[in-house]
């Protein structure tokens, strides 16, 4: 564990005293979930956004684990999930290029279970592993969790017939917390228009070229039937997954494009 932190190492001392304190015979990754609580450190910062307390998951892992041992091991082993999470954990800071395994890697270790364990008490807890995870890119990204503001959007198009039907969409989205801007230098994300025989003008291809200089995801938007011109798109650049908004599902397609926003930039609304 030569590349884990302070702060890191400190959880594998905490998940020992919780699984010591619970009798329990091994540590698991529930034992490292309350571990990353109960150090206090920055992934705690991404549990606490979600109100995990360590009290409550305390108490759902004793649910979890039974009354048990009355004479546990002094020095109970790690468990093969914890293990695998403790390498996922040293997998997701060489991914990222870090150089050191921080609290944050640890976290994202631990969701990167299939099943089990702190999952089950995260289920209990009701809160999403998904959305747990993308906290934990944004804290390590360096985003404010405690202030989230709206994603700012523009909208990127080539059709003058389009133009109605952007301006839809941008009402629509602003009721889903999402504004849009009339500058690509501002957004956070860039929505690219894309009818039927669509082919990006000079000015689509600067607006998408601007955005992916400042690392703007680009989301396809396809409108009255067209499809995802795969060999159109620009290779410059993160392009997200693609959504098709249709005139008879309006308001269902446009509440999965504020989602596929979410998504494509974490800790932004």
């Amino acid at each position: 564990m030569e590349r884990f932190t302070e702060s890191a190492r400190r959880v594998s001392v905490v998940a020992l005293q919780e699984a010591r304190g619970l009798a329990h015979t091994s540590i698991g990754t529930a034992h490292l979930l309350l571990g990353l609580i109960g150090e206090g450190g920055a992934a705690a910062s991404v549990l606490a956004s979600v109100g995990l307390s360590l009290p409550a998951c305390r108490a759902r892992v004793r649910e979890l684990g039974g009354p048990g041992d009355p004479t546990p091991p002094g020095h109970p082993p790690f468990t093969a999930g914890a293990k695998r999470a403790l390498a996922e954990a040293v997998r997701e800071s060489l991914a990222l290029g870090h150089r050191q395994v921080v609290t944050e890697h640890l976290l994202l270790g631990v969701l990167a279970a299939d099943r089990g364990g702190a999952l089950d008490v995260l289920a209990r807890c009701g809160v999403d592993p998904v959305d747990l995870r993308d906290r934990a890119f944004a804290a390590l990204a360096g985003i404010d969790l405690s202030a989230p503001r709206a994603a700012r959007l523009f909208l990127s198009y080539r059709r003058p017939q389009d133009l109605h039907l952007a301006g839809r969409i941008a009402d629509r989205l602003d009721d889903f917390g999402r504004s849009v801007v009339c500058d690509v230098g501002e957004c956070d994300v860039l929505l690219a228009v894309v009818g039927p025989d669509w082919a990006p003008t000079e000015l689509m291809r600067a607006e998408v070229a601007r955005a992916a200089r400042r690392s703007v995801p680009v989301v396809p938007v396809l409108v009255d039937g067209a499809v995802l011109p795969v060999d159109q798109l620009p290779v410059t650049g993160h392009v997200a997954d693609h959504v098709t908004v249709r005139h008879e599902t309006f308001r269902a397609d446009v509440a999965r494009l504020a989602d596929v926003v979410r998504y494509a930039q974490p800790g932004i609304g």
